[in-house]
C-alpha cells in the first residue's frame, strides 16, 4: 500500500511572501517567476494560481512594451551591419545565379 502523501498548508504570510517572492522576480527578469517560486518552495501552480485569484492580484503577463530600450546609436550600427551583410549575400546570390546559369548552358549542351 503506498504511503500517504502529507498535504502542506501555508500561512497567510508564507502565501504572501511567495507571492510578493514572484512579483518581485517577475519585475527584474520580465517572467519566470512563478516557475522559480514552485521549484524554491515545492507549491503547486494551481496553489498559486489560487492564491493569486484570492488576493486579487492577476499575474501580469510581460507585455512587448516592458521590454528594456536600446540604446539608439547601436540600434544603428547593428541595423548598418544588418544591410551591409544583406549587401553581402545578394553578391554571392548574383554569382551563384550567373554560375547556375552557365551551368545550365553546358548541359544543354552536352544533352545536344
Amino acid at each position: 500500500m503506498p504511503a500517504k502523501r502529507t498535504i502542506k498548508r501555508y500561512t497567510e504570510e508564507q502565501k504572501g511572501e511567495i507571492l510578493a517572492f514572484i512579483e518581485k522576480h517577475n519585475a527584474e527578469n520580465g517572467r519566470g517567476g512563478q516557475t522559480v517560486a514552485i521549484k524554491k518552495f515545492g507549491v503547486t501552480a494551481a496553489s498559486l494560481a489560487a492564491w493569486g485569484k484570492k488576493s486579487g492580484k492577476k499575474a501580469k503577463k510581460a507585455s512587448k512594451t516592458a521590454k528594456k530600450t536600446r540604446n539608439p546609436s547601436k540600434l544603428w550600427e547593428r541595423l548598418a551591419t544588418v544591410k551591409s551583410e544583406i549587401a553581402k549575400a545578394e553578391k554571392l546570390l548574383a554569382k551563384l545565379n550567373r554560375e547556375a546559369k552557365e551551368l545550365r548552358k553546358e548541359i544543354r549542351a552536352a544533352i545536344d
